[in-house]
């Protein structure tokens, strides 16, 4: 019994052998892919499918066609608008003039206000990870990189870089050209982060059959996705596989060690319970220091690099803002409990 009881308590922990498994699988097809960049890439445009390349890249939020980009952009002003809800019940809005009104017609609805209030927690990491994951950390790795497109490679004739070098790209170039890592790509993936609340978190939220078919969908479409944007010739190999497993790697993070949104006892997940929900409009706030942090980063960076390479030396003067502004983001980011034992 008590050998038994020593071998489960040794046990690894279910969410630390996956993120393991995100890390290798990350890290082998970076790896694999660097050879066969070019190729693979000629290969698949080649083989283009007009209308799949269509339907995975319009956006009628773009005053397009319906594409597959909006089903993911559906789910963030649903998630957006469900925490604004979770936040508005326990705010004091009497300073506001409209807002009083869409309090009270929650607030006269008990269930509905403890439903929100129960699922902070959950709705806080789908706002504060789809932020890091389609915006944050795209922009920032597009500013640092600034990896030239296929189109300009292919039929431009400027010289190739692979992803873990930088581009030619500069701040007069215009860095939204910049090709590592796929926004879309990133985008699609999400959507992950609803498979690990409906996997891990709650008693009754714990279907894990539901929850691995919604996972592997997800995965059907982010793998969609990936594929549409190298038949376009919009994004290498590398450009989309990152933004796959890095997404995936953020959100797990996030999960499991930024936010806490399931807490850990052996093989079984539990969610943390109604008294340990967080502050009202705490995601707004992360995701306001989580910029700055972001920005800090790019500023360090363009400032080191540029002196190197001798384009717009002047810019290592930015370091010297770069580096306070870091550290003011990331005790406010500490400080909000993201990372950090202390809520």
């Amino acid at each position: 019994m008590m050998i038994s009881m020593s071998t489960r308590s040794r046990r690894v922990p279910h969410h630390t052998i996956l993120l393991a498994a995100i890390i290798l699988s990350a890290a082998a097809a970076m790896m694999a892919l660097v050879p066969f960049e070019i190729p693979l890439t000629r290969f698949v445009s080649a083989h283009r499918v007009n209308w799949f390349v269509e339907l995975m890249g319009d956006s009628m939020f773009e005053l397009e066609q319906p594409g597959g980009g909006d089903l993911v952009v559906i789910f963030l002003i649903v998630s957006v608008l469900l925490y604004i809800g979770s936040s508005l019940v326990d705010t004091d809005c009497s300073r506001w003039p409209v807002i009083p009104r869409l309090q009270r017609a929650l607030l006269v609805r008990p269930m509905i206000c403890d439903a929100l209030r129960r699922h902070r927690l959950r709705l806080e990491f789908l706002l504060v990870s789809s932020f890091c994951c389609s915006i944050l950390m795209v922009k920032t790795l597009k500013w640092i990189m600034a990896r030239p497109r296929p189109k300009r490679i292919l039929f431009g004739g400027e010289p190739f870089s692979n992803w873990y070098e930088f581009g030619p790209y500069f701040l007069d170039h215009g860095l939204y050209r910049a090709s590592f890592p796929s926004g879309h790509a990133a985008l699609a993936i999400t959507l992950i982060g609803l498979a690990y609340v409906v996997i891990y978190s709650g008693s009754w939220y714990r279907r894990p059959a539901r929850g691995t078919l919604l996972l592997l969908l997800i995965l059907v479409f982010a793998a969609a996705m990936a594929t549409a944007r190298i038949m376009s010739i919009a994004h290498w190999p590398t450009d989309v596989a990152f933004s796959l497993f890095g997404g995936w790697l953020l959100i797990h993070c996030l999960f499991f060690y930024g936010l806490r949104v399931a807490s850990v006892q052996g093989d079984s997940y539990r969610y943390r319970g109604q008294t340990d929900i967080p502050p009202a409009w705490r995601a707004f706030r992360l995701c306001g220091y989580l910029s700055l942090l972001c920005l800090a980063v790019v500023m360090m960076v363009l400032g080191l690099r540029h002196f190197f390479f001798d384009h717009w030396p002047w810019l290592v003067l930015s370091i010297f803002v770069a580096v306070p502004l870091f550290a003011y983001a990331w005790r406010r980011v500490c400080r909000e409990g993201l990372f950090c034992h202390a809520r």
